[in-house]
C-alpha cells in the first residue's frame, strides 16, 4: 500500500461555506488561479454563445465521444499556429491527468525524478505514485544542473510561470535547457497552465515538435475561468504523442467539455484573441495596485510576479499563514495558505487576482481579522495570568519592548482584557489602519500597567465566577473611576 496523502489545492468554496456555514455564492475565492476576467463567453467581444455550445454537445450525449479527438486536436493546433499539427497534441482532462499519463508513461520506481522548489504538490504527489526518488531544487539550480545530475535524472519537471512563487523562465533559457535534457536523454515536463496569461511569447511549445524528450502542458479551464470543465492539452513531437494517445484513458474528455474548448479554441484572434490580450492587461494592472497596497501594510511583502497571482510573505506579521488565512476564511475570503509549499513553514500566504472592488473587500476585512485576532490572544493570555496568579508573565528585564510605555510599569496585562474599550477617555483611540481601516489604539493606555491598578484588576479577575461577568465588573468598580 501506497502512504500517500491527500494534496492541498485552492478553490475550496464549498468546503469552506460549509465549515463556517457561509453561502458558496457568496465567497469571495482568491486562492484558486483562474482569469480573473471571467470567462471567454462573458466577454462580449467573443461573440461566443455559451447556452447555444452547451445544447448542441447535448445532441451527442447518447454516443460515445470519438475517443481521437481529432476535431479538437485541430482546433489546439489552429490556436496555437507554429506548424503545429493535430499529431502533435494529446488532450486531457485537466493538467493532473495529462501529468499523470506522461509519468505513468515513462517513470519506473526508483528512477530519480527532479523538480522545482518551491512547486505544486501534483508533481511530488503523481511521481511517489510511481515509486520515483525524487529531489527538489530552485529553478535557477535547476538550469544549472551538472551532466553528471542530468544523466542520471529521469524526468524534470517546471512549471513556467512557477505556482506558487509567479516566476517566469525566459523562453531562451528554456530552451536552451530543453536542449541539454535531449541531449541527456532527460525527459523535460514544462506545465505551462499560467502562461497564457503572463506572456505567452516565453512558451516553449513549439519547440516541443522536434523533441522527443519535451512534453509542454496549456490549460484551457483555467486561462478561461472555466475550472468546472476539465480540459487540458499537451504539445509533443509526433512520435511522443502517438505513445501517449494509444496510452491515455479513452474517452477521457466529456462530449459537452470538449464543445466548450473547442468554441475558446477556436474564437477570431487564437492565442492572440482580443479576450486573453484584454485579460492579460487587466492582470498586470491589478498586480501592480495590489503588490503597491499590500507593500504598504506592515507584516506583508509581495514577492515580484509575472502571472495571476502574487505569493505574499507574512513572516514580519503577528499572526501566521494558516491564522491569516482561516481567520479571512470565516469572513467567507479564501486566501491560499502555502505552507505544503514550503516544508510546513507558515510564512506564505498566495493570493490571486480578481476585481479591485473584491480585492478591497479582502483588504478592509483584514482590520476585522487583526481585531478578532487580538482578541483572542488577549483572552489566551488573560486566561494565562489568572491560572498562574500573574507570576507567568514577562518580567521586565526579559520582554524585549519592556518599557513599551513608562519605567517602572507593571506587565501583568501585556494583553488588554478590556479590549478594545472603545473610551478615549483611556488614553485610547481610533486610528487609521495600515490598510485603511480604522483600528483601535492603546498607544497612549497606560492604565492596566500601574501596580496598583494592574493588582487590583487581578484580584477581581481570579475571583470566583464567570471570567467575562469578572471582566465587565472590573472595568465597572476599578477603570470607570480611574477616569
Amino acid at each position: 500500500m501506497l502512504a500517500l496523502q491527500a494534496r492541498k489545492h485552492g478553490g475550496r468554496a464549498y468546503e469552506m461555506a460549509e465549515k463556517y456555514n457561509n453561502s458558496e455564492s457568496g465567497i469571495l475565492d482568491f486562492s484558486s488561479n483562474t482569469n480573473p476576467l471571467g470567462t471567454p463567453f462573458n466577454f462580449q467581444a467573443s461573440n461566443l454563445d455559451l447556452e447555444k455550445v452547451v445544447l448542441q454537445s447535448t445532441e451527442r450525449i447518447n454516443q460515445y465521444p470519438d475517443n481521437r479527438y481529432l476535431e479538437l486536436r485541430q482546433a489546439v493546433a489552429a490556436y496555437l499556429g507554429n506548424d503545429i499539427s493535430a499529431d502533435n497534441i494529446i488532450p486531457g482532462n485537466g493538467t493532473c491527468e495529462l501529468l499523470r499519463l506522461i509519468m505513468e508513461t515513462v517513470v519506473s520506481e526508483e528512477d530519480i525524478l527532479i523538480i522545482t522548489a518551491p512547486s505544486s504538490g501534483e508533481y511530488r504527489h503523481i511521481a511517489e505514485v510511481f515509486g520515483a526518488r525524487i529531489s527538489s531544487f530552485t529553478t535557477k539550480e535547476i538550469l544549472n544542473l551538472p551532466k553528471m545530475t542530468l544523466d542520471r535524472a529521469k524526468v524534470i519537471v517546471i512549471g513556467n510561470p512557477g505556482n506558487p512563487t509567479g516566476e517566469l523562465i525566459p523562453r531562451e533559457k528554456l530552451s536552451g535547457f530543453a536542449e541539454k535534457c535531449s541531449e541527456h536523454g532527460t525527459l523535460l515536463i514544462v506545465d505551462e497552465s499560467a502562461i497564457e496569461l503572463a506572456d505567452p511569447d516565453e512558451s516553449v511549445f513549439n519547440i516541443a515538435v522536434d523533441n522527443d524528450y519535451l512534453f509542454v502542458i496549456r490549460s484551457v479551464s483555467n486561462i478561461t475561468a472555466m475550472p468546472g470543465i476539465r480540459l487540458a492539452y499537451a504539445v509533443a513531437s509526433v512520435s511522443l504523442a502517438s505513445i501517449l494517445n494509444s496510452a491515455r484513458l479513452s474517452w477521457n474528455i466529456g462530449v459537452t467539455d470538449e464543445a466548450i474548448g473547442i468554441a475558446f479554441l477556436t474564437m477570431e484572434g487564437g492565442h492572440d484573441s482580443e479576450y486573453l490580450r484584454t485579460s492579460r492587461e487587466y492582470i498586470k494592472r491589478e498586480r501592480t495596485y495590489i503588490t503597491k497596497r499590500f507593500s504598504g501594510i506592515y507584516g506583508f511583502e509581495p514577492l515580484e510576479s509575472s502571472t495571476n497571482y502574487i505569493l505574499i510573505d507574512v513572516k514580519d506579521l503577528f499572526l501566521d499563514s494558516v491564522r491569516l488565512t482561516e481567520g479571512l476564511a470565516s469572513h467567507g475570503i479564501l486566501i491560499r495558505e502555502c505552507s505544503d509549499f514550503f516544508n510546513g513553514n507558515k510564512r506564505y500566504v498566495r493570493i490571486s487576482i480578481r476585481t479591485r472592488e473584491d480585492f478591497e473587500k479582502l483588504i478592509h476585512t483584514l482590520d476585522t481579522v487583526f481585531a478578532e485576532t487580538s482578541r483572542e490572544d488577549a483572552r489566551e493570555k488573560l486566561e494565562e495570568t489568572i491560572e498562574h496568579g500573574g507570576s507567568s508573565c514577562a518580567g521586565r528585564g526579559t520582554c524585549e519592548y519592556y518599557p513599551c510605555h513608562f519605567t517602572g510599569q507593571d506587565c501583568t496585562f501585556c494583553f488588554c482584557p478590556f479590549y478594545a474599550c472603545e473610551d478615549e477617555r483611556t488614553g485610547g483611540k481610533w486610528i487609521e489602519s495600515s490598510t485603511g481601516g480604522q483600528v483601535w489604539s492603546c498607544e497612549h493606555c497606560t492604565l492596566l500597567h500601574r501596580p496598583k491598578v494592574a493588582k487590583k484588576v487581578l484580584e477581581a479577575l481570579m475571583a470566583d465566577g464567570d471570567t467575562d461577568d469578572n471582566i465587565r465588573r472590573a472595568w465597572k468598580e476599578i477603570i470607570i473611576p480611574l477616569l
